[in-house]
């Protein structure tokens, strides 16, 4: 385990700002053994995820301990993203961030309802460091919870560079069991074209020899360029969770073509999340890990040549060799051969190049993409279909859905009215809102995928349902949007503005009666007001005695 411990000091003096004296070492962030639901760097939707999920048997409550000595930096209290969260600022230059917690110890509770009801507002996120509220190693900061982007219960734990914000792989500082090497499930083979087009050619399974080793034997492939994927995931001792692969590397011949290792990570790169990951997979939950790409190298973790593309001669024979590994040293191997065959014959379609602009028109829809926006070069492919419902326009901008490296202006021209709101219209025909702006002529919005998008009007206000006083004194109510989604929610007591809790996950708004603004000697006016995205409003007035 030596690399690790260079791994770790590297981290500790280089990268991270040094203490002058000696390093306080990471006490853990709860007092039962880490279990791991999730790992750095693992593949998300939209991004690598930062932090490290560690697993609280599937409740809430457990207490979340702070990891060194520091200073409360930041407070953070959001409906989505991290819930409730703290961050803790430490002297050695790192800064230690704890998520989707339930509560606070009563010091941070008592500041932050002070805040929320100067501001009147439930979300907050503030700069804490006037405050002066300092922590020793050791002490309990909050309790775990299932607050913000949740999945369940668990506490999200991350380490940043506090300077850079650059966040760090947890498990440099930390050791956890695990003696189980990355499993490989599936290989993915790529053809790309001369003009960077990207066509899956098809996917095998491997065979597995025992003790990490995989093979794929010899496999026929068109001459050209030829790109690998494998479907990773990775598994702990006593969690049955899917992690994600800490180290990749790809060898043709004698050739190292693609490494990956996750030790850090930028928020900036989030985008480059669909470089890595074989998009249209992940939709059916599959990791593909994608070993080539044109903008892999501008990653952190990533090194590549020739953007990890292997070439395939006509009748030539490449040995590809790719080992993988877990931050514990478990590592698997899986090698096959690449036999060139023919070349395949391309389509002869209008190519969009990735590294051109490009502008997309469709009657009134016009799409505006600059050079760099998309991974690869795609086919064009634009038509226009009519929506079975609503019988609109609904704009069709390539054969599949495409990710975008960066974000494309999309204008729609039209007199429409302030309830009209662009829409993404997903296979099943629902439509999913865009942010949208509105202009006197057209409707405009960034869209980050070449997919299907039409406009859609919403003019149904929200709905709002009083569910009742409920045993731990909380008054709940429900509330929805049919379309545009919910923009603005607001909860007053008897005229005044009260602290609601809103889980958009359950479309619940919920309060305490032993909130201050209650009164325990009459019949208490609660009004909720809720607008949509579009300006629709409702609004529910319910009596009702503490």
């Amino acid at each position: 385990m030596l690399w690790k411990y260079i791994l770790f000091f590297l981290f500790n003096y280089l990268i991270v700002i040094p203490l002058k004296g000696q390093v306080q070492e990471f006490a853990k962030p709860v007092r039962n053994a880490i279990l791991l639901s999730g790992n750095f760097g693992e593949l998300r939707a939209t991004h690598f995820h930062s932090g490290i999920d560690i697993r609280t048997g599937g409740v809430v409550g457990w207490p979340v301990i702070c990891v060194k000595d520091g200073i409360l930096a930041r407070v953070s209290v959001s409906p989505t993203g991290y819930g409730q969260a703290l961050y803790v600022e430490h002297p050695d230059g790192t800064t230690t961030v704890y998520g989707h917690l339930e509560r606070f110890v009563p010091a941070v509770t008592k500041l932050v309802r002070e805040l929320q009801y100067r501001r009147e507002s439930f979300r907050i996120d503030e700069d804490f460091k006037s405050y002066r509220l300092y922590f020793k190693q050791g002490d309990t900061i909050a309790y775990s919870g299932n607050t913000g982007t949740s999945g369940g219960p668990h506490l999200h734990f991350e380490v940043r560079n506090t300077e850079t914000e650059r966040t760090l792989n947890p498990l440099l500082f930390y050791s956890i069991r695990d003696t189980k090497a990355p499993v490989v499930r599936k290989l993915y083979l790529y053809t790309i074209s001369d003009e960077g087009c990207v066509d899956l050619f098809r996917s095998y399974g491997l065979k597995a020899l025992g003790k990490g080793q995989y093979i794929a034997g010899k496999l026929t492939v068109p001459a050209g360029k030829i790109g690998v994927g494998l479907y990773i995931t990775d598994y702990m001792e006593g969690s049955w969770n899917k992690l994600g692969v800490y180290q990749i590397k790809l060898v043709a011949d004698r050739d190292t073509l693609f490494t990956l290792q996750m030790d850090s990570c930028s928020f900036e790169q989030g985008c480059f999340i669909n470089e890595v990951k074989d998009f249209n997979c992940y939709k059916k939950r599959e990791t593909v890990y994608r070993c080539f790409g044109n903008y892999q190298e501008q990653f952190l973790g990533i090194r590549n040549f020739e953007q990890g593309c292997i070439s395939v001669v006509e009748d030539s024979l490449v040995s590809v060799q790719i080992e993988l590994a877990d931050i514990n040293g478990n590592r698997s191997h899986v090698k096959l051969q690449l036999k060139g065959g023919k070349s395949g014959s391309a389509e002869k379609k209008e190519i969009l190049r990735y590294d051109e602009p490009h502008v997309l028109e469709l009657a009134d829809c016009r799409v505006e993409l600059a050079a760099g926006t998309l991974f690869s070069s795609v086919r064009k492919d634009l038509r226009i279909e009519k929506d079975t419902v609503t019988g609109q326009d609904v704009f069709v901008l390539s054969s599949q859905d495409t990710p975008l490296f960066k974000k494309g202006r999309m204008r729609i021209a039209g007199a429409f009215d302030s309830h009209a709101v662009i829409c993404e219209v997903d296979n099943n025909g629902c439509r999913i809102p865009v942010e949208t702006i509105r202009t006197p002529d057209a409707l405009e919005a960034w869209i980050g995928y070449l997919s299907r998008y039409t406009v859609a009007e919403d003019h149904e206000k929200p709905q709002i349902t009083f569910l009742g006083k409920f045993p731990d004194r909380t008054l709940r109510f429900k509330i929805k949007d049919n379309l545009s989604g919910i923009a603005t929610y607001r909860g007053e007591v008897n005229g005044k503005w009260c602290l609601f809790t809103y889980d958009p996950r359950i479309d619940l708004l919920q309060c305490s009666l032993t909130e201050p603004v209650f009164d325990n000697d009459c019949l208490n006016e609660v009004k909720i007001t809720v607008e949509d995205k579009t300006g629709n409003i409702e609004e529910l007035l319910v009596k009702i005695r503490k």
